[in-house]
């Protein structure tokens, strides 16, 4: 679950906790979206990438494998820890990789030749020239962006990308029909603390419907998978369980979500880490994730 808000977002240090692009939350007037980025945070942003390589056997779903191992260049936007880019510059070594987050919490050092990362903010606009990439990637913003954010984001993905070049966006949507109450109640907090931000986390799955508001692209693509969280998921149902409780469970996340429900922050750390485990046993809620990609016109 997902980056930063606006043009006022800026990089801060409370203790431990720093602004980063991947994780909820809402402190002060100046940032409208907080996140954790401690050791824990990035091992889940870590398992979370390799939970969606699983679900979809694949990091991607745009027709773009020849143009990489031929040799081309690829933009990650939001890239968080650099994941995603780390196995795809290792796997294809002819083509060159850039990743952009507001934060540096991607390798400063240690990455492979091909591979760069860039400091930058979204909102500010991609500082890459026009039609720059074969391949623009991201994912994880749906606790970010508002309605509007999204159109000016998306036109900022098609402005870099080359003519004949893919986009591909990553989003995830909950289904709560089989939900009990604690998951409907830490689901709900979460959505609406994210409305008072004008944030509908229900747009992930009407996306295409944005991107098609655009001129200049091709049909756009959905690629989907669903995964009941917990363990009547099976293996990979515990993993995304766990995703879960590690979102909800950072120190700011505590702090934001027992204040939207009116908790105890000890009731709330409890309900989060104990109660919702004992509840997946006897529910089937599911989380599914949505791939839309599509391919800039050729001129």
């Amino acid at each position: 679950m997902g980056i930063n808000n606006s043009r006022l977002l800026k990089s801060k240090k409370s203790k431990s906790i720093q602004v980063s692009s991947h994780d909820l939350l809402n402190k002060e007037k100046e940032s409208t979206y907080y996140l954790s980025n401690d050791i824990n945070d990035v091992d889940r942003l870590h398992i979370h990438h390799f939970f969606k390589k699983y679900i979809f056997q694949n990091n991607f779903s745009s027709p773009i494998e020849d143009d990489l191992i031929r040799g081309c260049k690829v933009l990650d936007v939001g890239c968080g820890p650099g994941t995603w880019l780390l196995e795809l510059s290792n796997t294809y070594t002819s083509s060159q990789f850039i990743g952009l987050d507001m934060t540096p919490i991607y390798p400063q050092e240690i990455k492979p030749s091909n591979l760069k990362f860039v400091e930058g903010n979204i909102f500010n606009g991609l500082p890459f020239p026009d039609n720059e990439f074969d391949f623009v990637h991201m994912e994880s913003m749906i606790l970010i962006l508002t309605r509007d954010q999204w159109n000016f984001v998306f036109s900022e993905l098609m402005r870099v990308t080359k003519s004949g070049g893919f986009i591909e966006v990553v989003e995830p949507y909950i289904i709560p029909d089989e939900a009990g109450p604690i998951f409907k109640k830490l689901y709900g907090g979460i959505y609406d603390s994210s409305l008072k931000r004008n944030v509908d986390m229900n747009l992930s799955c009407n996306l295409d419907s944005i991107f098609e508001s655009h001129s200049n692209i091709t049909k756009i693509h959905r690629d989907e998978r669903k995964t009941i969280i917990g363990p009547n998921g099976d293996k990979i149902g515990i993993v995304y369980q766990n995703i879960f409780v590690s979102f909800c469970t950072t120190e700011m996340a505590i702090d934001s979500l027992s204040n939207e429900l009116g908790i105890s922050k000890e009731n709330f750390k409890y309900m989060a880490e104990n109660d919702i485990i004992e509840e997946f046993k006897q529910t089937k809620p599911e989380i599914n994730y949505i791939r839309f990609w599509t391919q800039k016109n050729l001129i």
